[in-house]
Formats: C-alpha cells, sequence, structure tokens
C-alpha cells in the first residue's frame, strides 16, 4: 500500500516529530477502530457504523492516510443518507476499511523508521 504523507506533513509545518506521534497514536488506536467498525456491523446498526467511519476519516486524514480517509469518508456519507434501512450495502466498504487498518501499521512504523 503506497503511502505518502506530505500534504499532511506540509499542514503542520513538515515536524515529523509531530507526524511521528500522530502515527503513533493511530496505531494504537487501530484495534479500537477494527472492533468498532465490526462491532457496528455485527450489530446491524447503521448509526454506530455511520460513527465509526467519521472517527477513522479524521484520525487517518490527520496523516495523510489518504486511501482510509476517503474509503471512510464514503462510508460514513452512506450510512447518513435518509432512507437507507439496511447495513448489508456497506459491509463491502467496511471490510476493505478494515483490512486497510489492519495492514497500515506495518507501513506506517517504516515511515516512522525511515524518518527519525
Amino acid at each position: 500500500m503506497h503511502y505518502d504523507p506530505s500534504a499532511a506533513l506540509a499542514r503542520i509545518d513538515k515536524d515529523t516529530g509531530l507526524m511521528t506521534l500522530l502515527i503513533t497514536v493511530f496505531i494504537k488506536e487501530c484495534p479500537k477502530y477494527i472492533s468498532k467498525l465490526q462491532a457496528a456491523c455485527d450489530n446491524q446498526d447503521l448509526h454506530a457504523l455511520g460513527d465509526a467511519a467519521h472517527n477513522v476519516k479524521g484520525a487517518s486524514a490527520a496523516i495523510g492516510l489518504d486511501v482510509a480517509s476517503s474509503l471512510a469518508e464514503e462510508l460514513e456519507v452512506a450510512c447518513r443518507q435518509s432512507g437507507v434501512k439496511s447495513i448489508a450495502s456497506f459491509e463491502t466498504s467496511t471490510a476493505r476499511l478494515v483490512d486497510i487498518l489492519t495492514q497500515c501499521p506495518e507501513f506506517l512504523n517504516n515511515w516512522i523508521k525511515s524518518n527519525p
């Protein structure tokens, strides 16, 4: 997976120390994000899925993890649409987001190691 935090770094004046801290917190929170996404699907709770996607959207945007942020935003918006009754149509997107969150600690840690 490609990770380029250039835009996120620009927003924080290229402070790699701060970016490292943000990434470290994100990695620590990933299991919680995954758990909330999966629980929302298991419970067929659109509101909880929208909330979980919202949290992932903001956190991943802060570190420049655009693929996760974009997918989480799409999921959040879809869950919040009026008239949506079933979570079934969001299970594939949720599974993809969970997969990204499962994979990202490895490449995020690699970024930290190469940007001391």
